[in-house]
């Protein structure tokens, strides 16, 4: 039975940012689109997806399983509609949803993004600017949240992959769920002459255990500005430029091609 959940942003990325290494990390992201990969399944996109909506029961020895929660927005992906009021958290996002296009199940894998890149920094995204009309026309021309140091290049270009301007370039929650799984068996001593996704399970396991030391490293201080929002907003966004890749998006999307 599980009794001790707590919210991901206080569980992992606030109180025990510095001990929790990239083993535990991939194991939370694996859950966490687990669950996505289900509801898109049932055809129903979560639409409200942040780490304040993500659980983590911390409450049996070894057993960190992690739990996708609030689906107060969630709707059937064969029912969207276009509308004029965007609702959610403003850095997760999709730069396509602040455009004013309807909201699909890509839309939730550019949030999953956004988590990855909280994961590995311990900071909440973009925590250090106003949440404003500046912050949109940002995120339109291919800003996006920075990674910790130390993070390795195949999951900054899994993130950048998600965060992709562009919505078809975007992993599914189940191809997502097949490489994380992949990613997790590496650290077990029988996969690592395995190769899936153009990387043998060694070549995997040594770049997350080389990013394990940085990890000691990273400082979680950090000055939030108060017009940081990090709570579901309405939004209303008119005459926006089309949303872009960055070049330093397009240089890892690039490199993806070429794998």
């Amino acid at each position: 039975m599980v009794t001790n959940h707590g919210f991901l942003q206080r569980s992992i990325l606030s109180s025990n940012f510095n001990n929790i290494f990239w083993n535990r990390k991939l194991f939370s992201l694996f859950n966490i689109v687990q669950d996505l990969k289900n509801l898109h399944k049932l055809g129903y996109f979560h639409k409200d997806f942040h780490s304040g909506n993500i659980l983590q029961n911390s409450d049996a020895i070894n057993d960190n399983l992690t739990y996708v929660s609030d689906f107060g927005l969630s709707g059937q992906s064969n029912e969207q509609k276009s509308d004029d009021k965007i609702c959610g958290v403003l850095p997760y996002i999709a730069p396509e949803v602040l455009n004013g296009e309807p909201y699909t199940l890509s839309s939730d894998i550019y949030s999953f993004g956004v988590i990855m890149t909280e994961l590995s920094s311990g900071k909440p995204p973009f925590h250090n600017r106003k949440h404003d009309i500046s912050l949109v026309l940002d995120i339109c021309n291919g800003i996006r949240p920075e990674f910790g140091k130390g993070t390795p290049e195949i999951y900054k270009k899994l993130a950048y992959r998600c965060m992709s301007a562009i919505p078809n370039q975007r992993p599914t929650a189940s191809e997502l769920c097949d490489i994380l799984d992949f990613w997790n068996y590496t650290f077990e001593d029988e996969y690592q002459e395995e190769e899936k996704f153009g990387y043998k399970g060694k070549e995997i396991k040594t770049v997350f255990e080389e990013a394990n030391e940085e990890i000691p490293k990273i400082s979680t201080i950090y000055e939030k500005n108060p017009d940081a929002i990090y709570t579901s907003r309405l939004f209303t966004f008119n005459n926006l430029p089309k949303s872009i890749n960055s070049s330093i998006i397009t240089s890892y999307l690039n490199e993806d091609n070429k794998d």
